[in-house]
């Protein structure tokens, strides 16, 4: 009997052992499991992520870009063939009677509008819109629908038009914003938006530069407002009639100021 329970206990030990080890190895297994699991599952998820969100982002930025559209008025040259004032209209307009020029420098109207959009392309672009000119070349006479399809093309946030003003009264001065007024169905769905862009970019204008206020004017005899599809505005920039703001205007300076003024009034009325 000794001798039997002495054998018995010992197998008893020996199986005990066993079991004990299996149970730590398993244990041990599960755990490594455990861990390799977790790192591929997280690891290839940090990634994607990371992936996805950049691609947006970029895409977001090309089709957020906002577009303006510069118009500079008038050309070296009169466009004297004519053209439908509004679509559907039977009457008839001439392209381009030639512009105004100054009463002492004698600088052409053309002059200053393309110099003072150049400039405002400029800001706007190192600003981040994306801008397109009608032109960019004084030689190039465009009628007013040829304008307008510009900014309908490229589905412009704001055609700004640039021009500067002139009387047979050489002591009327100031700047003005001109407005399309609500004849047709272009100009009623575009009315209001142009009608609110406008009076910021001329707040600008004015605070900016300091020229005196001569207000918003509604027309409705300007092909160029009759046939945009998109929110339009006309910036009469002063006169070149009057003898001070015709030195001003033709100043590199001035023209500066004003499309500073004009830019940060674009980018309050339609923000990136």
């Amino acid at each position: 009997m000794y001798v039997e329970e002495v054998i018995s206990m010992d197998m008893k030990k020996i199986i005990c052992n066993a079991l004990i080890f299996s149970l730590i190895l398993f244990s041990s297994c599960e755990n490594k499991t455990s861990v390799v699991s977790n790192s591929n599952k997280e690891t290839p998820e940090v990634t994607v992520k990371t992936d996805v969100k950049t691609v947006t982002s970029d895409s977001n930025k090309k089709s957020e870009a906002i577009t303006i559209v510069i118009d500079p008025g008038h050309a070296n040259r009169s466009n004297l063939s004519e053209e439908q004032i509004a679509p559907g209209s039977s009457e008839m307009k001439i392209k381009d009677g030639g512009g105004a020029q100054g009463i002492v420098t004698h600088t052409p109207e053309y002059d200053v509008n393309m110099k003072v959009s150049l400039k405002l392309k400029k800001i706007l672009e190192d600003t981040g819109y994306r801008v397109v000119m009608t032109k960019s070349d004084n030689s190039v006479s465009l009628g007013n629908i040829e304008r307008a399809e510009v900014g309908n093309r490229e589905g412009a946030s704001l055609v700004i038009r640039i021009h500067a003003d002139s009387s047979e009264n050489s002591s009327v001065n100031g700047a003005s914003v001109l407005i399309p007024e609500k004849i047709n169905s272009n100009t009623r769905a575009i009315g209001d938006e142009s009608l609110k862009y406008g009076e910021i970019v001329l707040n600008s204008l004015i605070n900016e530069v300091g020229m005196k206020n001569d207000g918003l004017v509604f027309r409705k005899d300007l092909t160029g407002f009759n046939w945009s599809k998109v929110p339009v505005i006309l910036v009469e920039m002063g006169f070149l009639s009057n003898a001070k703001e015709d030195k001003l205007l033709s100043s590199d300076e001035y023209q500066n100021k004003i499309a500073a003024a004009l830019a940060n009034g674009i980018k309050t009325a339609v923000p990136i």
